[in-house]
């Protein structure tokens, strides 16, 4: 019991650190000034007319792996260089990211959900378990 409550404790700190960090960044003036080539790179689809779209992906990538050829076939620009600076730095541009590199992050972004989600799920399920809370259709 005490380390389930010591874990509680550290994981609303933790949360109230990153909220407040936010809070705190998010009140700050910015001085530097956008270009117009600023541009979200999370879920962005297709950017330019190379990227293939996502049918595509999946079946020449499908394709490869039967055929023998490897994963490589499911992008055209795995040779391309990813700068993470392209994706996360002060001035974000799409364009300049590889296909393989904004799928990355997309799928990274919805494992983090996924992650979050099941950990809550867990979590009520540890405290239905031990009585702590009761199920609404049990009475």
């Amino acid at each position: 019991m005490r380390n389930f409550r010591t874990a509680a404790v550290a994981t609303a700190t933790a949360l109230t650190v990153v909220a407040g960090g936010t809070a705190i960044a998010s009140a700050e003036e910015g001085t530097t000034e956008t270009t117009s080539n600023d541009k979200a790179v999370v879920f962005v689809g297709k950017q330019k007319e190379t990227d293939k779209d996502f049918g595509e992906v999946v079946s020449d990538g499908t394709k490869g792996l039967f055929d023998g050829k490897g994963s490589s076939q499911y992008f055209n620009d795995e040779q391309d260089p990813f700068y993470p600076t392209d994706a996360f730095g002060n001035t974000t541009n799409a364009e300049d990211v590889p296909q393989w590199a904004r799928y990355w992050i997309d799928g990274s972004i919805v494992a983090a959900i996924g992650a979050l989600v099941g950990l809550v799920i867990a979590g009520f399920n540890f405290a239905f378990y031990n009585g702590w809370l009761e199920h609404p259709l049990s009475r």
